[in-house]
């Protein structure tokens, strides 16, 4: 069925080294060609599209666990998007504010709350807070390493970023908003 492939015995390093560097290749397409459409919904209304980022899990806290958020976008709103994340502690908080950074870009502000929820243990917290959507494709940079700090009290909760996660994603959410961007302006 397969055929090996014959290699004559003094090129073998050679020919080993040509299929490394095809497989790199071959990876390094995939990788800037990521399908981004499994990763958002959009919906066509009469006052300009929504775009909505599935929810993803991209940073923890070694105490507390992880810090999962969704971002959802509609065109005509002045540049304006709405970051809704969920975390889990150990009691009820009052989280006043939070700050997303990665690199020079940083995305922060006050922060209403959505709900509480008891689990089996500790609370779950959901929260939303408005931001200006022009930062987001520089946010979503794979070459940083960015951190959530939620404030409690004026007290910092820090989430860093799941090192692999980010890695992986940053180009995913990078693009998504690049179309955003490019399909508002092609009007």
């Amino acid at each position: 069925m397969w055929k090996r492939l014959a290699m004559p015995e003094d090129g073998s390093r050679i020919g080993r080294g040509l299929l490394a560097v095809v497989c790199c290749w071959g990876a390094l397409l995939t990788a800037s060609g990521q399908e981004i459409r499994s990763h958002y919904v959009s919906k066509a209304e009469t006052d300009g599209t929504i775009y909505h980022t599935l929810p993803v899990t991209l940073f923890e806290n070694p105490e507390a666990g992880d810090l999962t958020f969704d971002l959802t976008y509609k065109e005509h709103r002045g540049g304006r998007a709405t970051l809704n994340f969920t975390c889990r502690m150990a009691r009820p908080e009052t989280v006043d504010s939070v700050r997303f950074v990665s690199g020079g870009v940083i995305l922060s502000g006050p922060v209403g709350r959505l709900y509480l929820e008891p689990e089996k243990r500790g609370w779950k917290h959901r929260y939303t807070f408005d931001l200006d959507a022009s930062q987001l494709c520089g946010f979503f940079d794979e070459r940083q390493l960015p951190e959530v700090t939620l404030y409690i009290d004026g007290r910092p909760w820090l989430y860093r970023a799941k090192r692999s996660a980010w890695r992986s994603y940053a180009p995913i959410g990078y693009r998504i908003f690049e179309m955003i961007r490019i399909n508002e302006g092609a009007e």
